[in-house]
């Protein structure tokens, strides 16, 4: 009786051994979340149509096989374990589940969708992406990052009276502050919404998080003015160190999505992105390690909508963006 006694102990205590272990396990494996800034002017907010009745919107995009995902059941899919945050310029707050319609309207995606998704797909852990983008910002003014200083005092000063003709009360200590001022914003927000992650999104469980990226689309605006479009460069590369260091991690993974809007054919603005900005772009990726360039001139299959500069409201277009900068993610963060 004393050796059953014993082994019915023993059984039971591998039972509630047995039993505990899973829940000890699904405590150990509460991971920290993985973070990706997304930051950029208004084609990183993001005008692809959902809806026009046109090749190029997404439901096009939707019909696609490589897109196919975007759907299920016939509903715009919602992805619960892709949080997204995005604080407009006027101040108002998109955040919750990654779905359509979180671009730079309701009515509009941006390439956070497809990069979610690929990104989503990819990892096992909650992903949550941080959008930093206005309108008509400029990485040799607004996004202007530290180490590019401030430009010479002759130019400062012509830039100066020129912004005063229009705002007759900027003094030039003002006018000074514009440079840097969304980069610094960018790196505020980032801060201000991983303090106060519970607050903006009640699901998440003190896991931790992990800045585990950066995506930058933008160059537009640079390419508007031939000085600023040489500057590019350095201002892109100073851009990816000094965000590095401001987000404290010197190896931080970094894709830049090319200012290909308008396709091979492009003229005007779209067409001197091709040879001005693009190129910029890539070789100031190739100076740094952990750090891709990927080309989207190809993506502007359609042109479904009137703005040229936001790849012609093609929401495919976006998605091809979004898709091809998470794939690239993923290469450099696997990479050994």
């Amino acid at each position: 009786m004393t050796l059953l006694r014993t082994s019915l102990l023993l059984a039971w205590a591998a039972l509630i051994v047995g039993l505990a272990a899973p829940t000890s396990a699904r405590a150990d494996d509460k991971r920290p979340l993985k973070v990706f800034i997304l930051a950029g002017q208004s084609n990183m907010q993001g005008h692809g149509r959902i809806a026009m009745g046109k090749d190029g919107d997404l439901d096009y995009a939707a019909k696609q096989e490589q897109f196919a995902y975007l759907k299920q059941a016939g509903k715009w899919a919602v992805r619960d374990d892709v949080w997204y945050f995005h604080k407009s310029g006027r101040g108002d707050v998109i955040k919750g589940d990654l779905r359509p319609g979180m671009g730079a309207n309701e009515n509009s995606i941006g390439p956070e969708l497809a990069f979610g998704h690929v990104i989503g797909n990819h990892f096992d852990e909650q992903v949550l992406l941080i959008k930093c983008a206005w309108g008509g910002q400029a990485i040799a003014m607004t996004f202007r990052p530290p180490s590019s200083g401030l430009p010479d005092d002759k130019t400062l000063q012509t830039m100066y009276d020129r912004a005063k003709k229009k705002r007759p009360e900027l003094s030039l200590e003002e006018f000074k502050g514009v440079f840097g001022s969304r980069y610094r914003q960018t790196v505020e927000e980032v801060n201000d919404v991983l303090s106060n992650l519970k607050q903006h999104f009640p699901a998440y469980d003190a896991q931790g998080y992990e800045i585990a990226g950066f995506f930058w689309h933008q160059g537009w605006n640079d390419g508007t003015n031939r000085e600023f479009a040489q500057q590019y460069e350095l201002n892109m590369s100073n851009f990816i160190k000094d965000m590095r260091k401001d987000l404290g991690d010197a190896d931080l993974p970094f894709v830049i999505a090319t200012s290909g809007m308008g396709g091979p054919d492009a003229t005007g603005v779209a067409g001197f992105l091709g040879k001005s900005i693009e190129p910029a772009q890539i070789a100031a990726a190739k100076k740094h390690a952990r750090c891709q360039a990927v080309p989207t001139r190809t993506f502007q299959r359609h042109k479904p909508g009137r703005q040229k500069s936001h790849w012609h409201n093609s929401a495919e277009s976006y998605c091809l963006v979004g898709a091809a900068s998470g794939k690239a993610m993923i290469e450099i963060v696997t990479a050994k």
